[in-house]
């Protein structure tokens, strides 16, 4: 399913996210921590465009809550003109042990080329539900994805609507509501 969601850089900690957000209502309804490794079908992922890495990779997800989940996933992205990421629609299929997976991707020749861990904190307040990301290496980050509100509007009704929401929670946020955090650790 083709869904909508914007993703921007939060400046403050932390923990002066968490107070400004419990603040306004919102609730913290979930944790867990997300480790994706990334793989490629191009050699040098580093020249490439953010829509030629993304088109050309996979990756294998572990979330760890109680008991770790794997998946394979591939993210195919609608971009527009200048390159923000306007929706995503995820395929993905369980896997029984990520690492076997990763295995078998290096003896077919992929190697993965990014590995992004996160601490995922999921806060909820009415009809908003966000994600607090605290990605290592990388910064802090909130994804915001549409929600039942938003169906039959167009992609860009949707992401207006979404960094409004944003912008209306008093926090301290970059200005790129399209982050693409895999191109970042790749560049940084």
């Amino acid at each position: 399913m083709k869904e909508t969601e914007v993703t921007v850089q939060v400046f403050d900690t932390f923990e002066k996210t968490d107070e400004i957000l419990r603040a306004q209502g919102f609730r913290l309804i979930d944790s867990y921590v997300i480790f994706d490794r990334y793989f490629s079908k191009h050699a040098n992922v580093a020249a490439l465009s953010y829509a030629e890495l993304i088109g050309g990779s996979f990756l294998v997800r572990t979330v760890e809550t109680g008991k770790p989940s794997h998946k394979l996933i591939y993210k195919k992205k609608l971009l527009d003109e200048n390159g923000t990421v306007v929706s995503e629609e995820k395929v993905k299929t369980d896997l029984g042990d990520a690492d076997e997976a990763v295995r078998i991707f290096a003896f077919s020749g992929l190697e993965p080329y990014c590995e992004l861990r996160n601490r995922s904190f999921i806060y909820e307040h009415a009809n908003v539900c966000l994600a607090l990301q605290v990605v290592d290496g990388l910064g802090t980050f909130i994804e915001y994805e549409e929600d039942e509100t938003m169906k039959g509007l167009g992609d860009e009704e949707k992401i207006r609507r979404l960094t409004a929401v944003l912008t209306s929670l008093g926090l301290k946020l970059g200005s790129d509501f399209s982050c693409k955090k895999v191109y970042m650790m790749l560049h940084k």
